[in-house]
C-alpha cells in the first residue's frame, strides 16, 4: 500500500518558458508556511513533505501528460521538486501519454492507465489545478471506482487558487476532499433504500466530520436505522411498524434541521419507508389491518430483493389467512382469548399449518390422523368453507401455496435438491403479492374480514 500523488501536467502559456507565473501558495488549515514556485505541484508536495509526520510521506508521484505538456514542463518541474523536497518521490509518466483528441475512448484510455498505477488500499493525493476539461471528469469517476473496486482512500482533493488579477497575493490551496464524501453518504443511503441494510451509513455516521451531513450522523436515528433494517430483514412482522415508526419520527425531526443534500437523502428514507410505519401495534386480531401491514412488508422485502424473506412472509400470511375465520361467531370463544393473548404463539401456529394442509390440498386428498389434528381441521371447516364458496381457495389459493413451498423450501435447503435455483423467483414473487392483496380485498368486499 502506498501513497501516491496524481496530476496532469498542462502546457500552460505556450510561448513562455518554463510557461507558468511564479507564486506563492499556501495550504489553508493544513500549514502556515508558504512556498513560492513556478509550479503548483511543487507548493503542494512541499506542504506535504513538511505534513509527512502527520499522515505519511508521498510513495510516488504519477504526472499525466499530453506530448506537448510532457516536452515543455516535465524536466523543469523535475528541477524544481528537487530544488523544493528534501527527498522527491518517483515520478511516474504513465505511457502511452494523453491524447489532446478527447474523444470517449481516448478518456477512457487514460482513466484506465489510472486505474493500473493504483493498487489495491492505496492512497490518493488528487491533484485538479491544471490539465484539460476532462480532468475533473475523469478524476471524480476515478475517485468513486477506486473507493469501491480497490479500498483506495482519497486522502485530498486539491485545487491550487491562482488568481491572475492579483498575481502577487498568496494564493490558496483548496481541499475538496470532504465533498467526495457525499457520494459515500449517498451510496449509504441507497442501501439503506434499496436494501435494507444500515451498516453503511452507521459505518460513515462514526467518522463524518462534514457540518452539513451531521444530522445525518445522529446516533439514535442510525441506531433506529438499524432496528428497524434488522426487523425487516427477519421478517418480524410484529414489530416492524412500530420500529419503522420508531426510525421515520427520528427522520421528520432530523428533516426539520436541515436542507439541500441531507434533506434529500432524508426524503428518500422517509418515501422508501412510510407505508410500513405505524405508531400503534396491531391489536392481535387478524383483520384488515393486519393483513395490509403483511402485504406492505411483502412489498418492501420484494423491491430490496430480499426473495427468501419474502416467501417467508408470503407463506406466514397464508397460514394467517385460516386465523381470520377463528372469530367468536364461528369457533368456542376459549380459542379467541388464548389465540389474542401473549401465550398464544403455539396455539396460532398450530391452527394455521393445519390451514395450509387443508388450503394446498383437495378435500378427498386431506390427511389428519392425529386426534388434535382433526380436532382444529373442524375447527377451521367452516372459515374454510365460506372461502372456498367465495372462490378463494380451489380458483386462487391451492396451486400458489404449494409453488410458494417449493420455492421456500429451495431457499431453506440452499437449493441442493435441484440441479440450480430457479430462475422465476423475482417474476413469482410479484405474481403472489398481488394474488394475496386480491384474496385480501376480496374477503374485505365480501366482509369476511373487518
Amino acid at each position: 500500500m502506498a501513497k501516491i500523488f496524481v496530476s496532469f501536467l498542462g502546457t500552460g502559456a505556450l510561448n513562455k518558458d518554463p510557461g507558468y507565473d511564479r507564486a506563492t501558495y499556501n495550504w489553508p488549515g493544513k500549514s502556515a508556511i508558504t512556498v513560492t514556485a513556478c509550479f503548483a505541484q511543487t507548493a503542494i508536495l512541499k506542504i506535504l513533505e513538511e505534513k509527512a509526520a502527520d499522515e505519511g510521506p508521498v510513495d510516488r508521484m504519477i504526472f499525466l501528460c499530453t506530448k506537448e505538456s510532457k516536452e515543455k514542463h516535465l524536466s523543469p518541474l523535475k528541477e524544481e521538486l528537487r530544488a523544493h523536497l528534501a527527498a522527491p518521490p518517483d515520478v511516474i509518466v504513465p505511457e502511452p501519454l494523453v491524447p489532446t483528441d478527447m474523444s470517449a475512448a481516448n478518456q477512457w484510455g487514460w482513466f484506465e492507465q489510472l486505474l493500473d498505477n493504483v493498487s489495491d488500499g492505496d492512497t490518493l493525493v488528487l491533484d485538479f489545478t491544471h490539465g484539460m476539461r476532462a480532468v475533473p471528469i475523469v478524476f471524480s469517476s476515478a475517485i468513486g471506482f477506486l473507493n469501491r473496486a480497490k479500498g483506495v482512500t482519497l486522502a485530498h482533493a486539491l485545487y491550487a487558487w491562482y488568481d491572475m488579477a492579483e498575481k502577487d497575493k498568496v494564493h490558496p490551496i483548496v481541499d475538496m476532499r470532504d465533498f467526495y464524501a457525499i457520494n459515500d453518504w449517498a451510496e449509504a443511503v441507497a442501501r439503506l433504500a434499496d436494501d435494507a441494510n444500515a451498516r453503511k451509513i452507521g459505518e460513515l455516521a462514526r467518522t463524518t466530520q462534514i457540518e452539513a451531513l451531521q444530522p445525518l450522523a445522529d446516533e439514535d436515528l442510525i441506531r433506529a436505522f438499524e432496528e428497524m433494517t434488522d426487523c425487516i430483514r427477519n421478517v418480524d412482522v410484529n414489530n416492524i411498524g412500530k420500529k419503522v415508526g420508531a426510525a421515520l419520527g427520528r427522520v421528520k425531526q432530523a428533516r426539520e434541521r436541515v436542507s439541500g443534500s441531507a434533506r434529500v437523502m432524508l426524503d428518500l428514507v422517509w418515501e422508501k419507508f412510510s407505508t410500513l410505519a405505524t405508531n400503534e401495534p396491531l391489536n392481535g386480531r387478524y383483520d384488515r389491518a393486519y393483513f395490509d401491514s403483511q402485504l406492505a412488508i411483502i412489498g418492501v422485502l420484494l423491491e430490496h430483493r430480499l426473495f427468501m424473506q419474502a416467501f417467508t412472509a408470503m407463506r406466514e400470511m397464508a397460514g394467517s389467512l385460516g386465523m381470520a375465520g377463528l372469530t367468536e361467531d364461528r369457533v368456542e370463544k376459549k380459542y379467541i382469548k388464548n389465540l389474542t393473548s401473549s401465550k398464544g404463539k403455539k396455539l396460532r401456529k398450530r391452527f394455521a399449518q393445519i390451514f395450509v394442509r387443508m388450503a394446498e390440498n383437495p378435500r378427498d386428498d386431506w390427511k389428519f390422523p392425529s386426534e388434535q389434528d382433526a380436532r382444529d381441521k373442524e375447527t377451521l371447516l367452516p372459515w374454510y368453507t365460506a372461502l372456498e364458496q367465495a372462490g378463494i381457495i380451489d380458483d386462487v389459493l391451492m396451486g400458489s401455496l404449494v409453488d410458494m413451498a417449493d420455492i421456500r423450501n429451495g431457499f431453506d435447503h440452499a437449493w441442493t435438491s435441484k440441479a440450480e435455483a430457479r430462475t422465476d423467483i423475482e417474476e413469482k414473487g410479484r405474481e403472489y403479492l398481488t394474488l394475496l392483496t386480491g384474496i385480501i380485498t376480496e374477503l374485505a368486499d365480501q366482509r369476511l374480514i373487518s
